[in-house]
């Protein structure tokens, strides 16, 4: 079993939320029970969080793994811009019916690193061009980048926008490695 006690490594996967939601307690201290949910943590470590942190620095996870005690949390405290059921948060995690939280496996975090806060659409180009993911989601140079790994590895790359009315962000252009490589972005605040 992952060790979730510190937050170096893996560990920053797993304890992400007690930097986003300090007053969180949690009994199971969002440990993964699925033994693929682990191997999966491990591997995302190593294939994505590792490599960025020798390339890049410091990567400060915004939103990480999420145990089925943990998705209930959010989803009744705060559920705004979550998709439990296809963001691969959960990796392959059960809920209370024995059914995977997401059906589509894998794992995701959002991550900003440090001295690129304002420049992430260069650490999702790196992405692209260099390591395996599944999905990515671009919110914007100043936002957090979201990067799943999967069974499929799919390369599917989503550019998100805010609603100018509600905030909320939707889906825009969706791209590939090789138009995605090449695009010009408008930021949007």
């Amino acid at each position: 079993m992952i060790n979730s006690t510190n937050n170096t490594g893996k560990s920053k996967i797993i304890n992400w939320y007690k930097d986003r939601h300090p007053a969180w307690q949690l009994s199971n201290g969002n440990t993964p029970l699925h033994p693929e949910t682990q191997q999966t943590i491990e591997r995302y470590h190593s294939s994505i969080i590792e490599t960025l942190e020798k390339e890049f620095g410091e990567i400060t996870i915004t939103y990480g793994f999420t145990s089925l005690e943990l998705y209930k949390r959010v989803q009744k405290l705060s559920p705004q811009h979550t998709a439990p059921n296809l963001d691969q948060h959960a990796g392959y995690e059960l809920n209370s019916r024995n059914n995977r939280i997401c059906k589509r496996g894998g794992l995701a975090c959002d991550f900003l690193i440090k001295g690129y806060e304002n420049d992430m659409g260069s650490i999702a180009k790196y992405i692209v061009r260099h390591l395996p993911f599944d999905r990515l989601y671009f919110y914007g140079g100043n936002k957090p980048l979201h990067v799943s790994i999967g069974p499929e590895n799919s390369q599917f790359i989503q550019y998100m926008l805010p609603s100018q009315k509600s905030g909320r962000r939707y889906p825009s252009k969706r791209y590939n490695k090789d138009n995605y490589l090449d695009a010009e972005f408008k930021e949007y605040s």
